[in-house]
């Protein structure tokens, strides 16, 4: 929980005041004003810190944050502070307090792996409960079929020699129970931990204390050797409680105990790893806690260098790569899994080629949401007589599928701005 720490009083209001005016600031060599304290102001931090562990340990929350709240105003650079205000709203659910709290401590101790974890797990349990929100207020539809929709002359796709895109067919709506049921399994992945080869669990019988060690590592096989047991015990694959479960079973069959309780806990992690490289600045070997997190808390966790601007997955299990803008949210709630690859790249200049019945023909420099008309419109604009935009793009394939647009249609509003691909292939005609 919080660092053990022995107790001390509370100084009055009157002092804390007399404490803070004792603060000063300088200026660092980046010419920012970073705000120091006062040998006074740090004994007073000091002495409020104790005071605000105290009453953590003792489970009052609240009183601890007010007090080491006030610890850290007089002390902004006392990081075991920030980091006991972080546990506290921690404790409290308080996740987004939590975080910036925990971060500061992170920042000011950057050898501080308990703060680092923390933060991690605080990141995660945010994330989980934002998703729960989610899914419970996305709507309840009605599974029903939605009628193909009639084609239009303002954009029919045809062959370009090598193959005819088929037109669209309707697909029945996927029932919200599927949905729902996706959902839930991946938020599962994100509460439960399943133990694996060296991690070291701590096992308990009855809450007994014995001069013995409670302390087992998981074999490379995944089995768990313990004295009161004939043989060893499946661990690998098993949530705690599972492990728990069978090891109560063994007890009884073999009646070594009466009315076995066994409790397991993971005292070590170290099964469920992953690698993170590229521009961050914490690269290395990092360990899960969970069977799954979400992308964004991996990558604020190794600190992108601001040069970052896309993140590649290499997915140990099916050996498939996800290239992500760091930019977009949606993306970055991918679930990371154990042995997953994760390496942060540099923003990647891509393009789009526009030709015939333009200004300026050529390739043209693509960003995220580019449509067909702001496409046109950086090849200085259609000539005299254009009609028609043909956008030819890669099915992934191999082949060139070709869509045509009617430019007065887009104009006009009749139908879209279709949105542009990297390597997408515009030829404007007459």
């Amino acid at each position: 929980m919080f660092k053990s720490l022995a107790c001390s009083v509370v100084l009055s209001g009157a002092c804390l005041g007399l404490v803070s005016a004792q603060t000063a600031n300088y200026t660092d060599t980046n010419n920012a004003t970073v705000r120091t304290a006062s040998p006074e102001a740090k004994a007073e931090a000091r002495r409020l810190y104790k005071e605000g562990v105290k009453y953590g340990l003792a489970g009052l929350f609240p009183q601890a944050i007010e007090i080491l709240q006030r610890a850290v105003k007089l002390d902004p650079q006392h990081g075991d502070a920030h980091y006991a205000l972080g546990h506290a709203y921690f404790d409290l659910k308080q996740w987004r307090n939590a975080i910036e709290s925990l971060k500061i401590a992170v920042e000011l101790n950057p050898k501080d792996t308990e703060a680092r974890d923390r933060l991690g797990l605080a990141r995660a349990m945010l994330w989980e409960e934002d998703h729960a929100r989610n899914v419970a207020q996305r709507p309840k539809a009605v599974p029903t079929t939605v009628p193909a929709p009639a084609p239009t002359p303002a954009a029919q796709q045809v062959s370009m020699n090598v193959k005819v895109s088929p037109p669209a067919v309707s697909e029945p709506v996927a029932e919200t129970s599927d949905v729902a049921n996706a959902a839930a399994k991946e938020l599962a992945l994100t509460k439960i931990y399943r133990v694996g080869p060296s991690d070291v669990l701590d096992i308990r019988i009855n809450d007994s204390s014995s001069p013995q060690s409670t302390l087992f590592t998981v074999t490379p096989t995944g089995f768990v050797e313990h004295p009161m047991l004939a043989e060893p015990l499946q661990a690998g694959g098993l949530t705690v409680d599972e492990i728990g479960s069978k090891f109560e079973i063994e007890l009884k069959r073999r009646a070594l105990v009466d009315n076995p309780k066994v409790t397991v806990g993971v005292r070590d992690y170290a099964s469920h790893t992953i690698l993170v490289s590229g521009l961050v600045k914490d690269s290395g070997t990092k360990i899960l806690r969970r069977e799954a997190i979400p992308l964004y808390v991996v990558v604020a966790d190794a600190q992108p260098l601001p040069e970052a601007g896309r993140v590649a997955v290499l997915r140990n299990e099916s050996n498939q790569t996800f290239d992500i803008d760091l930019t977009q949210a949606n993306e970055m709630n991918m679930l990371v899994r154990p042995g997953d690859v994760i390496t942060l790249n540099p923003h990647v200049t891509q393009f789009v080629y526009i030709g015939g019945e333009v200004k300026l023909p050529g390739e043209k420099t693509y960003r995220r949401g580019l449509t067909l008309t702001q496409a046109i419109i950086s090849a200085g604009g259609i000539t005299l007589g254009a009609k028609e935009a043909r956008l030819g793009r890669d099915d992934g394939n191999g082949f060139l599928v070709i869509t045509r647009y009617k430019l007065k249609d887009i104009e006009s509003g009749k139908v879209p701005d279709p949105v542009v691909k990297p390597g997408d292939r515009i030829t404007i005609r007459d």
